[in-house]
């Protein structure tokens, strides 16, 4: 493959030393097309007639065993610079995970524009589902065998493909793009379920709308709940309420303009979301960035992941009816904010992180800020554990509540709280660290039954945990520079633009178009652990100063799909606290 032609930054390596690769080439040598080795990940480009089976084999081979889909999506190469026109237009992308030999592998399957279709790989886990769905509704990708394969973000009569790439950033005339309904169509999937016993007239029956305009679905989740009684006979979450178009917007702004757009996803910890976009792009370029800078990074995650989990547990008791929690956590993420004001000049959207650093350096109190912290926290925490872990009220209310096993969380590809409360040891920053959580002492609590109250206790530990990285980090506070010194990269300092004729014209190269970050050809991914899961950027690069692809694997999105399979046969009120246990974040899950 030519350079002109190449999607990827490095030369195609047939040999490659990933476990995985001899093994399919043995298996399904015709379907092999390609394999690239870039930025620490091995790709195989393969044919899509076969894809369930080679899904099923490297899901079921005892040596291999990828026992979890981490993501599914879709690119559009039309218009790539790079890209042979030749090829098929549609890749679908198949993020893999292997738990036991925590390795990770990704396929692309070239599906041509005149025959967008491919079969589900739903037969092969359950955690496809949405995924796909979500490619039908941004690309009109068709999964054969899907069996619910309708769209999830955009209405059921919208009539275009969002991310595709002929779709304007401004859309078309709301006239133009929702159609007139079907009279034949009905967009109630518990239509007709009187016709579904043999004596409705006396069957309890009956559909129950749950939200989105209910304080426990906290504004924008909706539940379309089938009842027999008072139990959960069927749960469809409706989802696409705070839809705002991310990644779309991920291919219209410069790669530094994109970082403010990441603070509005997961609004509860927004620094996690600059900081792992940051991640994926400095991995693309090759940028090493400076100790000093890595270090502050994980005080400011941590201190994140504190103010997500402070959120997560008062609201999740205000839901089931402890309201004194409320004011314990509260007061502790205001504390957080603070320190996130102190730092950035903001309290919720501080748009901080750069790519190859951060925006400027941390002011001289923050050591003594964080410590007064991390000194009153443990016992605010202590309080709260009081009114709570041994509450019979709240026990009865969480545990066997809403139980995963977990296979069953593999399977639905949950990460984060929700698959380690299943019992399953599995935290990013340990498994592949990122930023320097090498360098740090902490242990990954893990729960045993996959119950409400189990995802309370390990959340719970994670605040002690993430206490010991904070302060290990902060009595540990390297000096040096918090930016990579490369002025193709990073802007100047406000005080040279002003006095300083080169540095006015690297302040200007890097923000106006065509001279910006300009990241080679290829695409990067960079796991990590954010309060609720996985969290990662795939950045698609075409060579250019914006993404080709922005792809966000976010963790609510994933964790919900397994929702309905947790409540049903429950009482509705146990949906509320089996719905908080997830805290999902609806900027993240609609995205």
């Amino acid at each position: 493959m030519s350079e002109d032609t190449a999607t990827e930054t490095s030369i195609e390596t047939p040999e490659s030393d990933h476990p995985a690769v001899g093994r399919l080439k043995d298996r399904f040598e015709d379907e092999v097309l390609e394999v690239v080795d870039a930025m620490g990940q091995t790709t195989v480009v393969c044919q899509k007639g076969r894809i369930t089976e080679i899904l099923s084999f490297l899901r079921d081979e005892p040596d291999l065993k990828y026992d979890r889909l981490n993501d599914l999506t879709a690119i559009d190469y039309q218009d790539h610079p790079h890209r042979d026109p030749s090829l098929p237009r549609f890749d679908v992308v198949y993020s893999l995970y292997s738990h036991p030999n925590n390795t990770r592998l990704r396929l692309r399957a070239q599906v041509a524009d005149d025959d967008c279709r491919i079969d589900s790989a739903t037969s092969v886990w359950r955690g496809a589902e949405w995924p796909e769905r979500e490619a039908f509704d941004m690309f009109g990708l068709r999964f054969d065998g899907h069996s619910d394969l309708r769209r999830c973000l955009m209405p059921h009569n919208f009539e275009y493909y969002p991310l595709r790439k002929d779709y304007p950033l401004k859309g078309k005339g709301e006239r133009d793009i929702i159609a007139p309904d079907d009279p034949g169509f009905s967009a109630n999937p518990f239509a007709g379920i009187e016709e579904e016993v043999e004596d409705a007239l006396s069957s309890e029956r009956m559909v129950l709308n749950l939200g989105p305009q209910h304080p426990a679905t906290h504004g924008t989740l909706r539940l379309q709940l089938e009842l027999d009684g008072e139990r959960i006979a069927r749960c469809i979450p409706d989802i696409g309420y705070l839809h705002t178009g991310f990644e779309k917007l991920g291919e219209h702004h410069t790669f530094n303009q994109f970082v403010t757009v990441t603070d509005r996803m997961n609004y509860l910890s927004p620094l996690c979301n600059n900081i792992a976009y940051a991640g994926s792009v400095e991995r693309l370029m090759g940028l090493e960035v400076p100790e000093r800078a890595n270090a502050i990074r994980v005080i400011l995650w941590e201190l994140s992941r504190i103010a997500d989990h402070m959120v997560w547990l008062g609201t999740h008791a205000l839901d089931i009816g402890a309201f004194t929690v409320f004011l314990y956590t509260f007061e502790q993420r205001e504390r957080c904010y603070n320190i996130f004001e102190l730092v950035t000049g903001a309290r919720l959207t501080t748009s901080y992180t750069r790519i190859g650093g951060l925006g400027w350096d941390v002011p001289e109190n923050f050591r003594e800020v964080i410590l007064d912290f991390t000194a009153q926290f443990p016992n605010a925490m202590e309080e709260v554990e009081r009114l709570l872990t041994r509450n019979r009220i709240w026990i009865d209310r969480t545990k066997d509540i809403g139980v995963i096993s977990a296979e069953d969380a593999i399977d639905w590809n949950m990460t984060g709280p929700m698959l380690r409360g299943s019992g399953v040891d599995y935290d990013i920053r340990k498994a592949e660290p990122y930023l320097n959580y090498a360098d740090y002492d902490f242990d990954i609590p893990v729960g045993e039954n996959g119950d409400t109250y189990d995802r309370y206790l390990v959340r719970m530990e994670e605040l002690n945990q993430s206490m010991r990285i904070i302060e290990q980090a902060i009595n540990n506070l390297p000096g040096g520079p918090v930016k990579v010194e490369d002025s193709k990269v990073i802007l100047p300092e406000k005080q040279q633009v002003d006095f300083g004729m080169e540095s006015l014209i690297h302040h200007f190269k890097v923000i106006m178009d065509g001279h910006g970050l300009t990241p080679p050809l290829g695409d990067s991914y960079l796991p990590t652990e954010s309060p609720n899961g996985e969290l990662g950027f795939h950045v698609v690069s075409n060579g250019t100063g914006y993404a080709h692809r922005m792809r966000v694997r976010a963790p609510s999105f994933m964790n919900y799909q397994a929702f309905s399979q947790m409540v049903e046969g429950l009482l509705v009120s146990d949906a509320i606290a089996v719905l908080g246990s997830f805290n999902i974040i609806a900027g993240e899950l609609d995205r």
